[in-house]
């Protein structure tokens, strides 16, 4: 029963959609004929009731004008008898119920009066001359003129059936709707089995898809005109729902192989999360590191029973640790620089033990401290490289670093060069603990450090292969890893093209930079930085090397001491809190003195767009922070030579004026 019940109500929805479409057909049909109709029905019924006014007042005045004239002779000579007979002559007009003639001095004269009509008053109303239209009635009064006399006036009153011509015209109308609709309904039936037997098979088809889930059904094409454009689009879209049904199927199947993929990729998702937090974690350690024996030197040279051997070593562990805290901003940089393609080899001809003789020289103090011994072998014959020394001595370094940290004391390390056919070969091995074959791999990726005990563990960033590997792709090379397994040691290879060897050419040798003598002269030099320890510190070394030094604490104040003293040399930091480095910069090179100043930047900002900057803001030096002092001192030897003794004397003498 329940069974019944639900295919009665399906067949209904059916049956009530399928004769929906008929009947939307036949509701629009039928509405846009009777609208179409009545459109035309308004307008043409009051087009003509238009022109029927028009005709009563066309024809009333034809009538006013005859009576006019006929009438003119009876009040001339005063013949009443003859005017009333004029007036009876209007029985003849149905429409006209009333006809007057009154005297010029307003007095009834004769009149015609038709039955059932009310009779004219005995005196003229004192109303204009015209025409008068109330509903369907008209009235005319016209005065009776003859040679220039007003013989009388002529009053006409006229009823037009209007009422019986619009309920005439509507008949009408009826019927031509009637007979309208009957026409539409025919040809909307007849239409209907062209329209809708259509759209009724691709609902039928349309139903068995939902119930069967069955996309090869199609609907049979039955016309060519747009129906069957509609038909074809939907025979289009079953095929293409068809065809990614079964795309989607293959898909089903195709993720279910990709899910381990995912799976793998989540993985390695997780494990490069862990490794960022393990290389945060070790670069906090690292920069805590030296902050112990920086604060504990710093205690020490306060204590005032220090002597001078103490206060020497805590001087020499500050700049140790300074100098290592140093190194590791500088890796990250670089690393920084080859991640956003930022860096900039510049490649030079360097002879290749010069280039191995750096690299060693770096990491010696690691490799002594843990009495290593390392063996370094050549090629015998000259060999000289075009490549950037120094980027290619830190690769080196930080390998023969990496050889010497995980190696036991008493170690050996082998730094072997040697020259192929196609490349040459730079291979730092050691018999330290080796590495495990899983973990070659991942060996160069970014913060990928070599699990080992505590103890063996001399401290990193994870970054130091990564910044090798970098450097290396930079040259145009490889590198490799390779190791026979935990405790028995490991090489690291770097080959590069054959094309870096050049040929020996003689070069001058680069003059030493030797300090100035005491006598030499010492400009006067502005110190600018919003951070007190920095600026104070550095003044006090430059004071201490004999130099007039000044001190501004932001950069409104550094503007104002500059335009005062007019100093030859400023270092300014960039990122003060007021006014920028670039700005005071900008300010001092518009004045004369300002003109011919060495200004030097001093930021932790080191990137080549942040050189351009500061070049383009005048600037004749960039220095990254911490800024190395023995530099700053040969910089500012060199400069206070270039200055003529007289103009230093003038410019100290005379704070007014600048130097030549």
């Amino acid at each position: 029963m329940r069974a019944i019940k639900l295919f009665w109500t399906e067949l209904t929805a059916a049956r009530r959609t399928r004769e929906s479409v008929r009947g939307k057909l036949m509701r629009v049909v039928s509405l846009t004929t009777v609208i179409a109709l009545l459109v035309a029905g308004a307008a043409l019924l009051w087009h003509d009731l238009t022109v029927y006014r028009q005709s009563w007042t066309s024809d009333l005045t034809t009538e006013a004008n005859i009576l006019s004239i006929s009438m003119a002779p009876a009040l001339a000579f005063d013949d009443q008898a003859a005017a009333e007979r004029d007036l009876v002559a209007l029985e003849a007009r149905p429409q006209v119920l009333l006809a007057a003639l009154y005297l010029p001095n307003g007095e009834l004269y004769a009149d015609y009066v038709r039955s059932g009509a009310a009779p004219p008053p005995p005196q003229l109303p004192s109303a204009v001359a015209g025409m008068r239209i109330s509903g369907e009635r008209v009235e005319l009064t016209r005065r009776i003129m003859r040679n220039g006399e007003w013989l009388g006036t002529i009053c006409l009153r006229a009823r037009y059936d209007i009422t019986g011509r619009v309920l005439t015209y509507l008949g009408i109308l009826a019927v031509v709707i009637a007979f309208s609709l009957l026409a539409a309904l025919i040809l909307s039936t007849a239409m209907q089995r062209i329209i809708t037997a259509p759209l009724d098979a691709m609902s039928d088809v349309a139903r068995q898809i939902v119930h069967q889930r069955d996309y090869s059904l199609r609907v049979q094409k039955t016309t060519d005109d747009e129906i069957g454009l509609v038909i074809e689009a939907f025979n289009s879209m079953l095929n293409e729902v068809h065809s990614r049904t079964q795309a989607l199927e293959q898909s089903n199947a195709a993720l279910l192989t990709e899910g381990s993929r995912l799976k793998q990729t989540q993985d390695a998702l997780r494990e490069a999360d862990r490794r960022k937090d393990e290389f945060l974690a070790t670069l906090a350690h690292e920069l805590r590191n030296p902050l112990a024996p920086i604060r504990n030197a710093a205690k020490l040279l306060d204590i005032p029973g220090a002597d001078d051997r103490e206060r020497q070593w805590s001087r020499d562990v500050i700049a140790r640790q300074v100098d290592r805290m140093a190194l590791l901003l500088d890796d990250l940089l670089d690393v920084s620089r080859i991640t956003r393609g930022r860096m900039q080899l510049r490649k030079e001809p360097v002879e290749l033990a010069v280039l191995v003789a750096s690299a060693v020289e770096t990491a010696r103090p690691l490799i002594d401290s843990k009495q290593h011994i390392v063996d370094i072998v050549l090629p015998p014959e000259p060999i000289e490289l075009e490549v950037d020394s120094l980027r290619l001595s830190q690769a080196l370094s930080n390998l023969l670093t990496n050889a010497a940290k995980y190696t036991d004391a008493a170690g050996h390390i082998r730094l072997a060069v040697s020259l192929q056919d196609s490349d040459v070969t730079f291979s730092v091995s050691d018999t330290g603990i080796g590495l495990h074959q899983d973990a070659l791999p991942k060996l160069f990726e970014m913060f990928s450090q070599i699990d080992s005990p505590v103890d063996r563990a001399e401290g990193g960033l994870g970054i130091g292969l990564a910044l090798v590997k970098g450097l290396v792709d930079l040259h145009g090379g490889t590198v490799e890893a390779a190791s026979d397994g935990s405790g028995r040691g490991s090489t690291f290879t770097i080959r590069l093209p054959r094309s870096v060897v050049v040929s020996n050419k003689s070069r001058p040798l680069a003059m030493a930079v030797t300090p100035p003598p005491q006598s030499d002269p010492r400009c006067k030099v502005l110190v600018a930085d919003d951070n007190t320890d920095a600026a104070q510190s550095l003044a006090m070394i430059l004071k201490m090397a004999g130099y007039d030094v000044r001190v501004a604490l932001s950069g409104g104040e550094a503007l104002t001491i500059a335009n005062r003293e007019q100093p030859d040399a400023m270092f300014l930091d960039i990122g003060m809190f007021d006014m920028s480095g670039y700005e005071v910069a900008a300010s001092v090179r518009r004045e004369s003195w300002g003109q011919r100043a060495l200004l030097v930047a001093v930021t932790g900002w080191g990137q080549p767009d942040d050189q351009q900057k500061s070049k383009a803001a005048g600037f004749d030096h960039h220095l990254t922070k911490p800024v190395d002092l023995a530099y700053v001192e040969q910089l500012l030897a060199a400069f206070s030579r270039q200055l003529e003794p007289s103009d230093s004397a003038q410019t100290h003498g005379n704070p007014q004026s600048g130097r030549g």
